[in-house]
């Protein structure tokens, strides 16, 4: 049915279902009879502040809160791209949705099917009517201002709990690392997290981490330089290393209880014959991709949608130097800060399609730092991108 698969994969069928079982509205499902956009702005914005949930237009019901009674259709030339725009553009903070048009058989209509994830950035104002909404009795409500005034309070205290969170992960890691990777080694650190980590969201087990690297290979077939075979439980979930120590404490994946995901490699280190530092952005760029791309496969193998934080955080990179593969010196620029940082928000669902993208704004911001406008590794032909030197 509906809730128990991917969006994607969601037919007529599977709205026939609900007709068929008689399944009511409740907090997570309204249905819709026609559509109109200020309809879609507010109920959108009701379903983010509260648990996210689905809109179903082209339905009518047996009543308030009742089920499906008759699936009429809406127009069929309706635009998806507009209706997406107009979200968009009437929500702040911004929320994203994943839009469907279903068929109706033997018709020109269509079931527009909308996913709201529950919003990680709450609460959400309407920005045509001035408003707050929250779902309640199956209709969109007003929200008063102490709901609201708590809402702004856990938002800012769920962004400084995230931040200690990705800070102590990436401290852990630096402290396995051996003395002299700490003094020379550039360290590259990729995190992709949810907005929200509260909770647990899988139950952490050697079957579960290795049905992961399957999906994974499955779909990125060099996944054996990214994913090892050791696979080790850790205080924050499951990790993926090499037996190797040293390779153990320098190239590591690791998968956290609450949706987070962490990778870090050495992608630098200093030449002993004349003690200049380089940086492998190569290295760097090639760990990112499989970690957006990794991180996809573990967020649809738990259900997961919902915005989510795309961090790089590079350390000891004072005074390094980009490098080509083969170890030769691009422009003598040195970066002159120890530490750099770049972040983006993106939608969860979007990684795998969005991955050449996400990665070339991150190493572009990266490739700033050693007064380069873009990265090498990233060409734009007619709106297409490609990586590789």
């Amino acid at each position: 049915m509906l809730f128990n698969k991917p969006f994607s994969d969601v037919t007529f069928d599977d709205i026939q279902k609900l007709s068929d079982e008689q399944i009511e509205e409740s907090m997570i499902l309204d249905y819709k009879q026609e559509l109109n956009d200020y309809s879609i702005i507010k109920q959108v914005t009701a379903f983010s502040n509260t648990k996210g949930g689905y809109l179903v237009y082209g339905v009518v019901e047996t009543g308030k809160g009742g089920h499906p009674q008759s699936i009429n259709g809406i127009d069929g030339d309706l635009n998806k791209e507009r209706l997406e725009q107009i979200i968009l553009g009437n929500i702040v903070p911004r929320v994203s949705v994943q839009i469907k048009k279903i068929p109706v058989p033997d018709t020109d209509r269509v079931i527009l099917l909308v996913h709201i994830p529950e919003g990680q950035s709450k609460p959400y104002y309407n920005n045509q009517d001035k408003r707050y909404y929250k779902r309640y009795n199956f209709s969109a409500t007003p929200m008063d201002e102490n709901e609201v005034e708590w809402l702004y309070q856990s938002r800012f205290f769920g962004t400084s709990k995230l931040e200690r969170y990705i800070d102590e992960a990436i401290y852990f890691s630096q402290n396995k690392l051996p003395h002299e990777l700490q003094l020379q080694g550039i360290e590259g650190h990729v995190v992709i997290t949810p907005l929200k980590i509260d909770g647990q969201m899988f139950e952490p087990s050697p079957d579960f981490g290795h049905e992961l690297m399957e999906l994974h290979s499955d779909k990125v077939k060099d996944c054996t330089s990214y994913l090892s075979d050791s696979i080790r439980p850790s205080k924050f979930g499951i990790k993926w290393d090499d037996a190797d120590p040293l390779r153990n404490a320098s190239n590591k994946v690791e998968v956290h209880r609450n949706g987070l995901v962490h990778s870090m490699k050495i992608c630098g280190s200093s030449f002993k014959e004349n003690s200049v530092k380089r940086f492998d952005d190569e290295l760097l760029a090639c760990n990112l991709l499989q970690t957006i791309r990794f991180t996809s496969t573990f967020y649809s193998k738990i259900n997961y949608i919902g915005n989510v934080k795309i961090m790089v955080k590079i350390f000891n990179c004072a005074n390094s130097i980009l490098t080509n593969g083969e170890n030769e010196y691009t422009e003598q620029i040195k970066c002159d800060s120890e530490e750099v940082l770049v972040e983006r928000q993106w939608d969860s669902w979007k990684l795998e399609e969005d991955s050449l993208l996400i990665a070339k704004y991150i190493m572009d911001e990266i490739s700033n730092y050693y007064g380069s406008w873009s990265s090498r590794l990233f060409h734009e032909e007619e709106g297409i991108i490609k990586y590789g030197v």
